[in-house]
């Protein structure tokens, strides 16, 4: 698995050679380079993608004080599009731009997707990817300048799986830098057309008329296809995201379709101290 193509027009991204089992080295190594890895036409079952997952790095893994984090799903989230009431992120609508960990402060290097049952999906499902580095490059002074203040204001709604952040509003950096590449600490507020919001975002001390353009501007700009990949699911596609250079999100899945995914989460070189949420 050597040859490789982009996958938007800033040169971000790669597909890696299909028909052959999935090399974690190749793929990580791919991944930090280009930003996303995708292969296809791999099999796993639950315990052969932990064992995947495992080769990449450390797990991330939510027990001991956090094990009631999202739902209790310690190191393998299943991304079901489950119609359970009021679960969002496993849930079946969209979820805007983003990078893990953002809410709980934790250091996740790359996100690891595998697509285990996909049916009747067309753009529905899609994982969204979005080449946050050279769009910041790019971002036009008034946003950059927002930004630059260092904090935006977040509030977790979805209380069953962000069970161990502060209630109410507390600030979060604008940035972090783990050690290889300092990069945007974001995630984009839900749309008022989405029914259901796992968390919320603001600038502080705005209107909410002011916070809400600035956002709508964020989400503009970020969204333009010269940054942002579009992936849609089929049975057995593995994607990897280098969460540190990314941001990503995913549309809503329509009626009939459904897709399960499992996800894991990897950490390289631990940082102590990295930044992540800010207690008030």
């Amino acid at each position: 698995m050597t040859n490789f193509s982009s996958l938007t027009p800033s040169g971000f991204g790669a597909v890696l050679d299909e028909g052959t089992p999935a090399d974690p080295k190749t793929v990580r190594d791919v991944a930090l380079e280009a930003g996303v890895t995708v292969v296809k036409g791999q099999t796993f079952t639950e315990d052969l993608f932990r064992e995947f997952v495992t080769g990449l790095g450390d797990t991330v893994s939510y027990d001991d004080d956090d094990a009631a984090v999202g739902y209790g799903f310690t190191d393998i989230l299943h991304l079901d599009g489950t119609r359970d009431e009021g679960k969002v992120i496993t849930g079946r609508g969209g979820l805007p731009l983003h990078t893990d960990g953002v809410l709980l402060g934790t250091q996740v290097d790359l996100i690891v997707l595998f697509a285990a049952e996909v049916r009747d999906l067309a753009a529905d499902g899609a994982t969204l990817v979005c080449d946050q580095i050279t769009a910041w490059t790019e971002l036009p002074d008034d946003l950059r300048a927002v930004l630059d203040r260092g904090h935006l204001e977040y509030i977790a709604t979805e209380r069953g799986y962000f069970t161990s952040v502060p209630e109410g509003w507390y600030p979060i950096p604008t940035f972090r830098n783990y050690g290889r590449v300092k990069s945007l600490n974001l995630a984009l507020p839900f749309q008022s057309d989405e029914a259901l919001a796992s968390w919320d975002v603001r600038v502080p001390n705005t209107s909410a008329e002011e916070s809400g353009q600035f956002f709508t501007n964020l989400r503009t700009h970020l969204s333009d296809p010269r940054y942002l990949y579009e992936h849609r699911w089929t049975a057995g596609d593995l994607v990897v995201i280098d969460n540190q250079r990314t941001l990503h999100g995913r549309r809503g899945l329509a009626n009939a379709s459904s897709r399960k995914l499992l996800r894991g989460q990897v950490t390289l070189a631990a940082i102590d101290g990295a930044p992540g949420a800010v207690t008030s």
